[in-house]
Parts: structure tokens; C-alpha cells; sequence
């Protein structure tokens, strides 16, 4: 094959600093919508727990947040698989840097791992109109830690920044 075979076959690749944008953007998404649920809508929710509305539009907005939860979880990975791979590799996660970058890793790893029990195994938001009484508290519950959790992560990334 000559070059001009072969640079038809490279995918087009996406500049760093849009992909920067992106991860950024979907934590700022992420982060931004767990404080306004846990911080906002579930406070509001929680003093007009017996409205049936009141209810109806609590699975409503959880559905719909549950969505562009995903769809952040999906962007930060993609993105933040892209810039590891754009970090020289093996050389870097030797150094401090590699150190503090686990620790990201592996706080983000809980977040997301918490979020799919939250969201596939309690699933308060889910299709079921009934729920058992203890439901809403240990989803609340799991909700905060959730949000520790990704703050400290953020934490991280930013401390990461400077190392």
C-alpha cells in the first residue's frame, strides 16, 4: 500500500484539547446533577413523600437523570481512556503522577460501581410504583455516598493536576 492507501484507513483523530472539553464537561454533568438531586429534589421530594404527583414526577426526573448519568459515566471513560493513552504510557504511571492517577481510577471505579447498584439493583426510580418502606432511605443513603465519593474523585483530578 502506498501513504495515500494507508492514511485513508487512520480514523480521524480528535484534538486533545476537545477531549479535554468533554471529560470535563461530562464531570461537571455528573457531579453538577448528583448535588442538584441529592442537595435539591430530594429534600423537595422527601416533604411531599405521600403526594402520588409528587411521586410520579420523582421516577419521572430519575429516569430521565439516570440517562445523562450514563451517557457521562460512558463520556468520561471513553475520554479518559483517550488522554491515559495520550500520557506516554507505562513511563508515567511509574511516577507520582501514575500514583495519583490510580487513586482517580480507582475512586471513579467505586462511583461507577455504586451507581450501577443504585441504579440496576435498587433502582428507586424504576418502573415500580410500590415500594417497600426502607427503600427511599437506603437510596438516599446511597445517593450521598455516591456524591462523596465523586467530589473526591474531583479532589484527585484536580490535586493531579498539579503533580
Amino acid at each position: 500500500m502506498t501513504e495515500g492507501e494507508t492514511a485513508g484507513i487512520h480514523a480521524v483523530a480528535m484534538p486533545d484539547y476537545l477531549i479535554a472539553w468533554l471529560h470535563l464537561t461530562a464531570a461537571a454533568t455528573l457531579v453538577g446533577g448528583l448535588i442538584f438531586s441529592r442537595c435539591v429534589l430530594t429534600q423537595a421530594f422527601r416533604r411531599a413523600r405521600l403526594d402520588p404527583n409528587v411521586q410520579h414526577v420523582r421516577r419521572l426526573s430519575g429516569r430521565r437523570f439516570r440517562t445523562i448519568v450514563w451517557i457521562s459515566l460512558v463520556t468520561l471513560t471513553l475520554t479518559g481512556a483517550s488522554q491515559l493513552l495520550d500520557e506516554s504510557g507505562s513511563a508515567r504511571i511509574e511516577t507520582a503522577w501514575g500514583a495519583v492517577l490510580m487513586l482517580k481510577l480507582f475512586l471513579f471505579g467505586i462511583a461507577f460501581a455504586l451507581l450501577l447498584v443504585h441504579d440496576f439493583i435498587l433502582d428507586p426510580h424504576g418502573p415500580a410504583s410500590e415500594t417497600p418502606p426502607s427503600f427511599p432511605s437506603r437510596a438516599d443513603r446511597l445517593e450521598t455516598v455516591i456524591l462523596l465519593i465523586t467530589l473526591a474523585t474531583l479532589l484527585v483530578a484536580a490535586y493531579l493536576g498539579t503533580v
